[in-house]
This record gives C-alpha cells, sequence and structure tokens, in this order.
C-alpha cells in the first residue's frame, strides 16, 4: 500500500465513464494489479480503478494547503 498526499484533483477516464473532482486516497499493487483508490471531494463517493484500465487520468487542480495565519506579534514593539 502506498498512501499519496499530492492535494491534487484529478478526472479518471475508466470503462467509458468519466468520474472527476477526484483525489488520490492510497495506491496498491496486488498479484501484479495496480488498484487507484480515489475519492471525490464533492460527495464523498471513494472509488477504486485497476490502473492499466485507466483510459485517461489527468490533473485538474493543485489544492493549495490553508495558510496558518500567525495572531502573535513578531516581538514586543508590535505588542499592545
Amino acid at each position: 500500500m502506498k498512501i499519496i498526499a499530492d492535494n491534487g484533483l484529478y478526472e479518471v477516464e475508466y470503462d467509458s465513464e468519466h468520474y472527476d473532482n477526484l483525489e488520490v486516497v492510497r495506491i496498491d499493487q496486488i498479484c501484479e494489479i495496480t488498484y487507484v483508490t480515489m475519492k471525490n471531494t464533492l460527495t464523498g463517493e471513494v472509488y477504486t480503478f485497476e490502473a492499466d484500465k485507466i483510459r485517461r487520468f489527468r490533473k485538474i487542480m493543485k489544492l493549495m494547503p490553508a495558510a496558518k495565519e500567525n495572531l502573535v506579534a513578531d516581538n514586543s514593539s508590535y505588542s499592545l
């Protein structure tokens, strides 16, 4: 099992079906077959695809991690 922390959204074409707004959850290799598990970020549905049967795999967006705001003053001159 390989855990992926890519933070991107993908679209996949698999067996003449189109899936979008997917994020990679994990990649497994079982008996020489690679499986890609993805989750739809809007509906919460989870799909597992055989990697060899994916016809199209395209990154549509890179998600940026939330920026943490530091509410503490840099030094004492900026303190109240």
